[in-house]
């Protein structure tokens, strides 16, 4: 498995703001007082902490033969 390129991180990126957009996030009690700048740096989080999850995936699953 390969890692994703920037082409398809893009996408995934907005196919979560599609879903979950600024005004239904603020739907929640907990972000109801988020601006679109901590709304952006939500997504931009959750998509470092993905592409990590993703590579140490990657990485726990190389065999190594001795």
């Amino acid at each position: 498995m390969e890692k994703p390129s920037e082409d398809n991180i893009e996408k995934a990126t907005e196919r979560v703001r599609n879903r979950m957009p600024l005004a239904q996030l603020r739907l929640i009690p907990k972000y109801k007082d988020f601006s679109k700048e901590d709304y952006n740096r939500l997504i931009r989080n959750a998509e470092k902490l993905a592409l990590i999850i993703f590579e140490l995936y990657l990485v726990n699953n190389i065999h190594i033969d001795y």
